[in-house]
């Protein structure tokens, strides 16, 4: 019964505002309970007050008490009250309800007396009967708390109301979500929800529909990359399978050039498989690195005499700029593979005469790498998406251009295993900068000191 969400609100907002409405309503009944009885203690005491006057002005204009019951009878008439007037010895002189005249008044017969005087000396008592409230207060008071309580009633079912509708507009987009995702679970990575809310409900929209974007993106580049893959794989093994089957019909003659380009589909495979496993090593947090202090200047020369030859036959000038020597503690093997594949990309996107440059700084503890080309550049809508696995900002199958969109994301895993950053700035047909940021040791005792 209590599993939904909404009933679970209604019934929450149900018991606030039956605590809320019925302690106001009890306040407000006893308030007004307080409040009228204080009125009507004070309108008595002036009639008290007033009572007092009357009898010790009879007293004075008729020298004494004698028939004095005229005066008492016509009190009977005008108060609810029943009062008894004694002598100053306790004596009762006369009764309104006419049943202790002459007799002795017993101490506990009253809780409220008045002492009459003449100038200084007292000539007498007059001691109440407190009665219980009258009819007519007692009809103002069940008026009142009826108004009390129809106006609690009616400020819970006000409440009551209110609650259901704010429930309902709670739970819709919740129910909205949740009919999103299962959606979304059974493989439609499409599902967006409508936003009209800046809470936490639309916050968790917005989340939502990102995650539902992200999803859907990521299945797109899987898609794209199985398809490169196989795209991939199918060009050398066409090669190699065509080349075993002329050598085997003997067709073509075993000679050095056939086993070289064997060789070269071989490499083309090997790299392809190494670059697979790489990233999903990187994914699964199990990408090894044999850190030790290196100078970075030597392994970016290594990287740049790599590719000279390519860069000669692309007719791409290709400048460095190196310090002396910037240490740092990290996998030579792993961080040439990075510096190599950002100028490797730097001379696929860069057109004939255009310049690729690297440059080495050091500041403070940092060790500063910058890949410059004067290239194509990459635009705005792919600059978010150019370090994530399978991404190729050219969807041509050529790996000359396109690649598998692998590299990047390699290049990402390991300069963040190595405690660094890689980052990019580029504008569309003027270049782009790719920069890697590296912690730098002062010397090649730094990491055994520490």
């Amino acid at each position: 019964m209590f599993t939904s969400l909404r009933i679970k609100l209604l019934a929450s907002f149900f018991l606030v505002v039956a605590i809320a409405v019925g302690t106001i309503a009890y306040i407000a009944t006893i308030s007004a309970t307080n409040q009228f009885d204080r009125y009507v203690s004070r309108d008595q005491a002036e009639q008290y007050q007033r009572l007092a006057l009357t009898f010790t002005n009879y007293y004075r204009y008729a020298g004494g008490w004698n028939e004095v019951s005229n005066l008492t009878e016509k009190v009977a008439e005008m108060y609810s009250e029943r009062f008894v007037l004694t002598d100053p010895d306790g004596k009762v002189i006369s009764d309104t309800a006419a049943k202790l005249e002459n007799k002795e008044l017993e101490d506990d017969w009253s809780s409220k007396s008045i002492t009459l005087r003449l100038g200084e000396y007292p000539i007498g008592k007059i001691y109440i009967k407190t009665q219980e409230r009258s009819t007519l207060q007692k009809a103002f008071l069940d008026s009142v708390n009826k108004s009390v309580i129809t106006a609690a009633v009616i400020a819970g079912l006000a409440g009551i109301l209110l609650a259901t509708f704010f429930s309902r507009n709670i739970v819709k987009p919740v129910r909205n979500l949740t009919t999103a995702t299962r959606k979304m679970q059974e493989g439609n990575l499409g599902q967006r929800v409508d936003i009209s809310t800046n809470d936490e409900i639309g916050t968790l929209g917005k989340a939502f529909n990102a995650l539902g974007a992200r999803l859907k993106k990521q299945k797109q580049l899987r898609e794209e990359m199985v398809s490169d893959v196989a795209h991939e794989l199918r060009n050398p093994l066409s090669n190699i399978q065509g080349y075993l089957e002329g050598l085997k019909e003997g067709l073509i003659k075993p000679d050095d050039e056939v086993f070289e380009s064997l060789h070269r589909q071989s490499l083309v495979l090997n790299r392809l498989i190494n670059d697979l496993r790489a990233v999903n090593k990187a994914k699964a947090g199990k990408l090894k690195l044999e850190k030790k202090p290196i100078v970075l200047e030597d392994i970016v020369s290594n990287a740049v005499k790599s590719i000279e030859n390519k860069a000669r036959d692309q007719k791409i000038i290709l400048n460095t700029r190196l310090p002396d020597s910037t240490l740092v503690e990290a996998d030579p093997e792993r961080l040439t593979q990075v510096i190599r594949n950002l100028l490797d990309n730097a001379l696929t996107h860069t057109h004939e005469g255009g310049r690729v440059t690297i440059h080495v700084r050091s500041e403070k503890d940092q060790a500063i790498i910058h890949v410059v080309d004067t290239g194509v550049g990459i635009s705005n809508s792919d600059q978010p998406h150019i370090f994530d696995r399978f991404y190729r900002v050219d969807k041509s199958r050529s790996r000359h251009t396109g690649g598998t969109g692998l590299g990047l994301s390699i290049a990402k895993q390991i300069i963040e295993a190595h405690n660094g950053e890689i980052s990019m700035k580029s504008k569309e047909g003027a270049g782009s900068v790719f920069t890697i940021v590296l912690p730098r040791i002062d010397d090649f005792n730094d990491k055994n000191d520490n």
